[in-house]
């Protein structure tokens, strides 16, 4: 381990241009973690004889963070920002605990559903008086009733409104649908972590206000992804997989965030290819997200826009999950 470490830092730092500005990394280190970097670096491409790299594709921050993960094997998050256009609630007004207590504290927290309420204990019912059997012969208001009913009422034989003591909860499409979003949702937040759990030991910072804008946070996985997927760098390109993943499972999202959302998914959509069969990546991560969280998202005129827009594989992989939820 000594011996490489002592190769990477002999080796002579090799300079990318990103927006304008120089930064420097080892060329061992590059070469090690992408071939394509390495190509420009050692081959004979134009980059390798100026002695420097353009890099146009990608932001600044971005590459910091391939600089980081070189040397560190992880990368920072970028920070939420607070939404000043948010008329939800105050701008001064924040989450109870500061970022500082947050921070002190997290590596202790476990990232946990909140338990379910307890069941009202269930006391039972008078026994009413026998009625006369309805005919199930067809799918008439006897049958209706017995899901929860549709609110209708009959009336008597003396003209008065007989008000049906079945009490409306779902009918039997809305519990399947129910049913179907929770287990989704289990199933995206239980996903088993490969490349973080052996770097990182906290959890991503929840939010906890309508006000706090995390469309930087979901972008910088998503930019950190697309770019190690463009320079086959696959320890990246699942780290940032994991970090997003791992920031979603305990993202609430407020009505007023749901723009942080469809501005990834349209970044995401431009930015990389349709998914290998059998291989989860970030569009079939994200499918999975929206597969639960449908029903505040299509609330958002942009995300129905969206998918208008595209027209296409986000607009496929959309009704799957629209199938999901309902059969």
């Amino acid at each position: 381990m000594a011996a490489a470490a002592q190769s990477i830092y002999a080796s002579t730092p090799f300079k990318f241009v990103i927006e304008g500005n120089p930064l420097y990394i080892h060329a061992e280190l590059v070469s090690r973690n992408s071939k394509p970097l390495d190509r420009m670096i050692h081959g004979h491409m134009a980059e390798a004889q100026k002695g420097f790299a353009i890099i146009e594709d990608f932001d600044e921050d971005t590459f910091v963070r391939f600089i980081q993960w070189a040397y560190n094997g992880y990368y920072d998050a970028a920070k939420y920002e607070l939404d000043t256009e948010s008329r939800s609630l105050p701008i001064h007004q924040v989450c109870d605990s500061s970022d500082a207590e947050y921070e002190a504290s997290r590596a202790i927290q476990a990232v946990e559903e909140p338990a379910p309420a307890p069941a009202p204990e269930w006391e039972p019912e008078p026994e009413p008086e026998p009625e006369p059997e309805p005919d199930f012969g067809s799918f008439g208001e006897p049958f209706r009733n017995r899901w929860g009913g549709f609110g209708t009422s009959k009336k008597s034989k003396k003209g008065k409104k007989v008000v049906s003591r079945t009490p409306v909860l779902w009918t039997y499409e809305e519990s399947l649908i129910h049913s179907s979003k929770q287990q989704l949702k289990e199933s995206f937040i239980k996903r088993k972590e490969t490349v973080r759990k052996n770097l990182i030991s906290i959890p991503p910072r929840r939010n906890c206000k309508p006000n706090e804008d995390y469309s930087g946070v979901f972008l910088c996985h998503a930019r950190v992804y697309v770019f190690a997927e463009k320079y086959d760098i696959q320890l990246l390109k699942d780290l940032a997989l994991e970090e997003l993943q791992a920031t979603l499972a305990i993202f609430t999202l407020y009505q007023e965030r749901t723009g942080d959302v469809i501005s990834l998914l349209r970044y995401i959509y431009a930015n990389t290819g349709e998914p290998v069969k059998g291989v989860e990546d970030m569009r079939t991560l994200l499918t999975h997200y929206v597969g639960y969280e449908m029903d505040t998202l299509m609330k958002d005129d942009d995300f129905r826009e969206l998918m208008i827009e595209d027209g296409g594989t986000l607009l496929g992989d959309f009704m799957k999950m629209v199938g999901k939820r309902i059969f």
